[in-house]
């Protein structure tokens, strides 16, 4: 498995963390041991699961056999040979890496290692400005100058032109069209002005200009779109020069366009979108999340969608079939973080001060063949307000493995998105949800009842049980989240490593809750 572990900065730098994560490089899943020798094989720095694919990988598996305790053999499906691991050293590829471990009794020749790679996610979408002081003026009235109304607008005398209007993206994008706007006399609209770019906001270069601007009726709008071929910027402004005549400057609406078809506009909301590879690096699976941040709530957040297609013209709410928006919420500042990664879905955990909060995002492992469930996308959070707050403490307010309203959306195999509720808010009780026949077993046994009474195993070891998604209308039982498990709180806490089945897992709690039924299970191989 894809293990990265770390502190993030704040939720942003976390994007970061998780697009480099996903995208830059392929996946290793699936790691089986039969053999003589206790040894383990982990990541190149020798942390458990952390073994990963390389720059080139694909969809292919890995046979690794000992040649005596010091050698192993590495032989891929498609790459063939890739030459010989060194006990104790770090095998790096641009297929495979990892790591091979002596243990106390050693490896004998014949013993065998083997695993699977999936190649890298690749990034689709990264546009949009992260907050409202990424859009910038020296209009007054800023916000009218950016609100796509026509009864608001900005000015600024003509003697402090130039006037700009100015947006920093999360992510490169080219400008391809400029819509601009005009105040209650047309006399006072922009005559000159340009459009420029920058890399890095402060050294800017003209991309296109325009002179002897005029404006026949008022509150009119124009757009303008831009001959050539600019180059991708992060950074982008109208800069004015001269009005029509008049004194002053009134600006109603500046909009930066990418297509002119497009359903939004480069200075909306930050959206992101990458889509998976699958196991056999044969799907196409589509994710993504749009940034949220109110600094008066403290609200930071992550909102996630899922859909069937990627329509480049359409934003992220405005997918075909979209799941709806799944809320992770973070913080504008340091904070863990924890991501399983294979090549059909992403686990996310983070722990924000003594709050675990979590999400699954991709394909769950359906029970029935693809011919029947082609397209089993999970999205799953900590609820589908986008205001949520890691602070959030009531009964509502949990993980995607025990969700409450309405935090896991599936797709069904008649691709129509159904959402699964385990519990709702009812004052401070987790009261079970009866009007939503969606459910995740065993979560959805009553918490004052059965779940309750699951305890450690006899030998006191934490039991491990398959998350199971299901629903009663329609009847249908879908399948399982890939690599995750119900486990119990009993003799365990969140961070604890579990051995189950031959593999190795970390427990992790519902959000702020630490009793003993409220612990998942994540896979780390």
């Amino acid at each position: 498995m894809t293990v990265r572990t770390g502190v993030a900065n704040d939720y942003f730098d976390f994007l970061n963390r998780l697009e480099a994560a996903l995208c830059a490089e392929g996946h290793a899943w699936g790691l089986l041991y039969v053999g003589a020798g206790n040894g383990t094989l982990t990541g190149s720095d020798g942390a458990t699961g952390a073994y990963r694919g390389g720059s080139a990988s694909v969809a292919e598996g890995f046979t690794l056999t000992a040649l005596d305790a010091g050698r192993f053999q590495v032989v891929g499906a498609v790459a063939g040979d890739l030459g010989i691991a060194q006990v104790g050293q770090p095998f790096d590829s641009e297929r495979l890496r990892f790591r091979i471990n002596a243990g106390s009794t050693p490896f004998v020749a014949g013993d065998r290692f083997t695993l699977n790679t999936s190649p890298a996610w690749t990034l689709l979408r990264r546009y949009g400005c992260r907050n409202a002081s990424a859009r910038t003026t020296n209009l007054t009235n800023p916000t009218a100058v950016f609100d796509n109304r026509t009864d608001t607008w900005g000015n600024l005398p003509v003697a402090g032109l130039p006037a700009h209007a100015s947006i920093e993206m999360i992510g490169p994008a080219v400008v391809k069209a400029l819509t601009l706007g005009i105040g209650d006399n047309g006399a006072r609209g922009p005559a000159a002005f340009e459009l420029q770019r920058s890399d890095d906001g402060s050294a800017w270069s003209r991309v296109q200009a325009w002179s002897g601007q005029v404006w026949p009726s008022a509150r009119m709008r124009r757009t303008y779109p831009i001959t050539g071929s600019p180059t991708a910027a992060r950074f982008w402004r109208l800069l004015i020069t001269g009005t029509a005549g008049a004194d002053p400057l009134e600006v109603n609406d500046v909009s930066f366009h990418t297509d002119l078809n497009a359903d939004f506009e480069l200075e909306d909301r930050a959206q992101w979108i990458v889509q998976a590879p699958g196991l056999d690096g044969q799907k196409a699976i589509f994710i993504g999340a749009e940034l949220y941040e109110d600094a008066a709530r403290a609200a930071y957040n992550l909102n996630w969608y899922g859909f069937r297609s990627h329509n480049p013209l359409r934003s992220l709410r405005t997918q075909t079939n979209v799941s709806g928006s799944r809320g992770l919420p973070l913080r504008n500042g340091p904070f863990a973080y924890w991501l399983a990664i294979n090549g059909q879905r992403v686990v996310i955990i983070a722990r924000v001060g003594t709050v675990y909060l979590s999400a699954y995002l991709g394909f769950i492992n359906a029970y029935e063949p693809p011919s029947i469930h082609e397209y089993p996308l999970a999205i799953g959070a900590c609820g589908s307000a986008e205001t949520l707050t890691p602070d959030a403490t009531d009964a509502n307010f949990r993980c995607f493995f025990d969700p409450g309203r309405y935090a896991l959306a599936v797709n069904y195999p008649d691709n129509v998105w159904r959402l699964h509720v385990n519990r709702y808010a009812s004052g401070s009780s987790d009261i079970g949800d009866t009007e939503t026949p969606g459910k995740v077993y065993p979560s959805a046994m009553s918490t004052w009842g059965d779940r309750a009474n699951l305890r450690e195993n006899l030998d006191g070891t934490s039991p491990v049980l398959p998350l199971v998604l299901g629903s009663s209308s329609p009847r249908h039982p879908l399948g399982e989240f890939d690599g995750c498990g119900w486990t119990t709180g009993f003799s365990t806490a969140s961070e604890s490593r579990i051995d189950h089945d031959g593999a190795a897992w970390m427990a992790f709690q519902n959000a702020f809750r630490i009793s003993p039924d409220n612990y998942f299970a994540l896979k780390l191989d």
